[in-house]
């Protein structure tokens, strides 16, 4: 028996009907939605800002690696920490010819605290202040800051050694 086929042809027009009433029914609700329109334009990643960022140079004691070296003794680590002291980082401390000078470290602006060697012996933890564009130092093995320093504006060890220029912020008044 053959298949007869006007109603072939009947049921494909039928189907094709059915789905392009269905694409313009879609199509029509697209249109009756408005589109979102972001009101900002968007573009590249900014860059970090370099303005918020200040430095530190910490002169920590010092020790000779090899006695053929000791003319050029190198400054010990030290680790920068959170004001309630969680570590952030630590600094290898050895930088320049020799390795003999402290290294400077970027650091955003904010508190912190230092934990290092001293050279008396021991470890203190000083807390610093690092501001845009400047470079806080602390000396811990007498060689930055002249210790002879009189100054009321001198942050000073239990025994009177110099370990940097008192902050003037909020919570430390000069």
């Amino acid at each position: 028996m053959k298949p007869n086929l006007r109603v072939v042809r009947s049921a494909c027009r039928v189907s094709s009907c059915w789905t392009t009433g269905l694409i313009a029914l879609v199509s029509l609700a697209a249109c009756a939605t408005p589109p979102v329109v972001v009101q900002s334009v968007v573009g590249p990643q900014p860059a970090p800002d370099s303005h918020s960022t200040g430095h530190l140079v910490v002169y920590s004691a010092t020790y000779a690696p090899v006695v053929e070296e000791s003319e050029y003794p190198v400054h010990t680590d030290y680790t920068v920490a959170t004001p309630d002291d969680k570590p952030l980082k630590r600094v290898g401390n050895a930088t320049g010819p020799f390795e003999s000078y402290p290294a400077k470290v970027p650091l955003p602006a904010g508190e912190y605290h230092v934990r290092a060697q001293y050279e008396g012996g021991g470890v203190v933890v000083v807390p610093v202040v690092i501001e845009p564009e400047k470079t806080t130092v602390v000396d811990l093995d007498s060689e930055a800051i002249p210790q002879h320093t009189d100054a009321s504006n001198m942050v000073r060890l239990a025994d009177g050694h110099v370990v940097g220029w008192r902050a003037t912020s909020p919570s430390n008044p000069p």
